[in-house]
């Protein structure tokens, strides 16, 4: 499974650019050489209007180079939970065989648990009959003062700032993990309020208005959502990985896709025979007249993207000549030869032997 290229479906003002370029220049880091290697000239964004938007990827790509650069300072990064950090991605790849969102919340509560004394951040799940509680402890006095200095204007807030955005990088995480939208029935912050620009800000991506000065910092939603199953695999993992910033930077942005987690579902049920709507609505917590009306919504249906998963394995294997025709049919299901050539037709207005011989040099 491969992810394409980013487009702008999802934009960031210049101003969010100039913030993280002015940071790392107060901790010390080059600015000029990190938005460089973005692919970005930095004297282009300083004389851009602060609301000119710009791709989301693009801050994906500075964010996380900027994080690469602030691990090399040999200090775990504290914000948004490590994100774009060694920490992260190898957390990721601990809980990317889970079979639920239940045990790979589980999972990475055991990861982070061990790694507490060097990061100053860690999750615990706590569930009750109804309702479960993410958990996020996190050690202010972990904070390294080469991330706190004194010309930031959010040093004083920093507790609040790092809890924030690790709840947030959780919400938007779990929802990428089960391919569906996480509602949240409450946000708690064990820090003082920063202000009301923050504040709504928080509320437009998380869906809840932050409680602050609570007892603990934690996210709550009904404790039926951990039932989900996750629905990526370590390929969907690798190309999420790539832009992760990205990815959860458009999740905040829109309902997690249902069409998304059934591709990945397919692609963990091989190429023969595929689920039925019903085992892919079981699959996926959800009613099948549920998953019907959330596919309508989306200008889709199953039917059709079981078709675009077959046409994308006949079109990988007919790229080359390693089998013949009638055993890729075979592969995919299809119980007659004719039945394959005729839906192939269909799918791509070709014959896989038309298509074989157009897309391969001889």
């Amino acid at each position: 499974m491969t992810m394409p290229q980013p487009t702008a479906m999802h934009e960031m003002p210049v101003r969010k650019f100039l913030r993280l370029l002015d940071y790392l220049d107060k901790v010390g880091i080059d600015q000029r050489a990190i938005a460089k290697r973005s692919g970005l000239n930095i004297d282009d964004l300083m004389a851009a209007d602060d609301d000119k938007m710009l791709p989301g990827y693009r801050y994906s790509s500075l964010y996380e180079l900027a994080a690469e650069a602030m691990q090399q300072l040999n200090i775990a990064v504290p914000w948004g939970s490590g994100i774009g950090s060694d920490v992260f991605r190898f957390m990721c790849y601990s809980i990317i065989n889970c079979q639920t969102l239940e045990d790979a919340l589980h999972r990475a509560q055991r990861y982070q648990e061990m790694l507490y004394s060097m990061t100053g951040y860690r999750i615990e799940l706590i569930v009750d009959a109804r309702t479960a509680e993410l958990i996020y402890h996190f050690d202010a006095d972990k904070i390294s003062p080469e991330f706190l200095p004194d010309s930031w204007d959010r040093t004083e807030f920093s507790d609040t700032v790092a809890k924030a955005s690790g709840m947030r990088v959780w919400h938007a995480f779990m929802g990428w993990l089960v391919g569906r939208d996480i509602e949240l029935s409450g946000l708690k912050i064990a820090a003082p309020e920063f202000s009301y620009a923050y504040s709504d800000s928080v509320n437009s991506v998380m869906g809840v208005p932050p409680q602050y000065d609570c007892d603990y910092t934690a996210i709550c939603f009904p404790a039926e959502c951990l039932r989900y199953r996750t629905v990526h695999t370590s390929e969907s993992l690798e190309a999420f990985l790539r832009n992760a910033v990205y990815a959860l930077i458009s999740q905040d942005s829109r309902p997690a896709s249902t069409g998304a987690a059934i591709r990945s579902l397919l692609a963990k049920s091989g190429a023969g025979a595929l689920p039925s709507f019903e085992d892919m609505a079981e699959n996926l917590h959800m009613s099948p007249s549920s998953l019907r009306r959330r596919l309508n919504s989306e200008g889709t249906s199953y039917q059709e993207l079981k078709d675009h998963y077959r046409r994308d394995i006949a079109m990988r294997h007919l790229r080359d000549d390693k089998l013949k025709i009638h055993e890729i049919g075979e592969l995919l299901g299809f119980l007659e030869s004719s039945s394959f050539i005729r839906s192939f037709r269909n799918w791509t207005g070709l014959t896989p032997k038309q298509y074989r011989s157009e897309f391969i040099d001889d």
